[in-house]
């Protein structure tokens, strides 16, 4: 196996087994819910614009296969390159006329390929190997699984199940196995998903999530470089930002508005700045 896609090589800083643990849990949780549809669940609109419930669906296995196409070296790449959104869109829409038991088995069939494989990356030397995911930054091979964590368990929790969504359905909660990986995700691309986003961050900001994957940091700006740093031995911050890690998952992908998942104490004003703009894939 190579990662022939990204070249790049670069050091480990945090092992990220419990991706993989994530990862599994949320393919888990998706075919879950999926066991539950009948035909007008699957062609109700979804909380993704554009999307019904079946497409999300159709977007996780597809997302599945081109990570591993990427990582055996087999993807064939659209020219011009598409940003990861707009692959989605290509993606989706190539199996759009799939039906319902045609996207599940894919779905399953690409999950059970990908384990191995992302397995594999938990090792070195891949490990601290480092890839240009599309439009999403430079990552270390081994935090792939915590996209798929993140992915899926978002688009679960916000897409397809109410309130955001139009499903109801009874499915295990958002435990520290399946929020970790979410949440290193999300962190993990506050420097990287938006090369701008610098721009806004007027002064060092603390960010503390609570509940499944507490975590305090504080994100600070050095240059062009936003730092997601522990307390201890970051700027002292102009505000704090508190907020669950549920609902972290939903503003900063604007699910919902910021204002609506967070307290804010400080320098309104500064932290304003920042989280409007902010925005993860």
């Amino acid at each position: 196996m190579r990662a022939a896609l990204w070249p790049h090589q670069g050091v480990m800083t945090l092992m990220t087994v419990a991706g993989m643990k994530g990862f599994r849990l949320a393919t888990q949780d998706l075919l879950l819910v999926a066991s539950t549809l009948d035909d007008v669940g699957w062609n109700q609109p979804s909380g993704a614009e554009g999307w019904r419930v079946k497409d999300v669906f159709s977007h996780a296995g597809q997302l599945i296969s081109l990570l591993v196409s990427a990582v055996q070296g087999t993807l064939r790449y659209p020219d011009p390159p598409l940003g990861i959104e707009q692959l989605n869109e290509v993606l989706v829409g190539a199996a759009r006329e799939q039906t319902p038991a045609a996207t599940v088995d894919f779905l399953r069939v690409q999950s059970e390929l990908a384990f191995p494989v992302f397995d594999s990356l938990q090792d070195e030397p891949l490990a601290s190997s480092t890839a240009q995911l599309l439009d999403l930054g430079v990552y270390e091979l081994h935090a792939i699984p915590d996209m798929f964590s993140f992915d899926f368990a978002t688009h679960l929790r916000f897409d397809l199940l109410g309130p955001r969504g139009p499903l109801d359905a009874d499915v295990p909660p958002m435990d520290e196995d399946r929020m970790e990986p979410s949440v290193h995700w999300l962190l993990g691309g506050i420097p990287k998903m938006q090369p701008d986003l610098h721009r806004s961050l007027l002064a060092p900001l603390a960010l503390v999530l609570t509940g499944p994957a507490s975590t305090h940091v504080v994100l600070h700006r050095v240059g062009d470089t936003i730092l997601v740093e522990d307390p201890a031995t970051a700027p002292a911050p102009a505000a704090q930002v508190t907020s669950s890690t549920l609902d972290f998952l939903a503003w900063s992908t604007t699910r919902i508005p910021w204002r609506e998942g967070t307290e804010v104490i400080g320098d309104t004003s500064a932290a304003a700045a920042f989280l409007d703009k902010l925005n993860l894939i």
